[in-house]
């Protein structure tokens, strides 16, 4: 099994063949566009996260952080928010490479997506 293709989507490999563009001067003879899924990160993130949780656990290497005043009053939320954050990336990850993704989030406000100050569950 080569291609591991998402049940939601499309189960082919597409290619569009077509002459160079004579209004886009290049110096290169061929030119080219790839879209491809990389789920498979959310592994990779799952690691970070297990050895993050090993360090924090000891209280690894936070002494460094302490001495700027942002975590001075031995405050370490930015570290809890941006574990929770990556945590429900590899959530949404594992989501996409499920045949249900279409609707993951629908049913289940926690799983709402948030841009950048946007705390109304809105997609931007």
């Amino acid at each position: 099994k080569l291609v591991n293709f998402i049940e939601w989507g499309p189960a082919s490999i597409q290619v569009a063949l077509s002459r160079k563009s004579p209004y886009v001067q290049t110096t290169h003879r061929v030119s080219g566009l790839m879209l491809a899924s990389h789920t498979s990160i959310r592994h990779l993130f799952s690691k970070c996260l297990s050895q993050y949780e090993k360090l924090r656990k000891k209280q690894a290497f936070l002494d460094n952080y302490r001495k700027f005043p942002m975590f001075a009053d031995n405050d370490l939320s930015e570290f809890d928010e941006s574990r929770d954050i990556i945590d429900s990336l590899v959530d949404e990850y594992k989501a996409c490479e499920s045949p249900d993704y279409i609707k993951w989030g629908m049913e289940d406000p926690n799983h709402l997506l948030t841009g950048e100050g946007n705390t109304g569950g809105i997609v931007d």
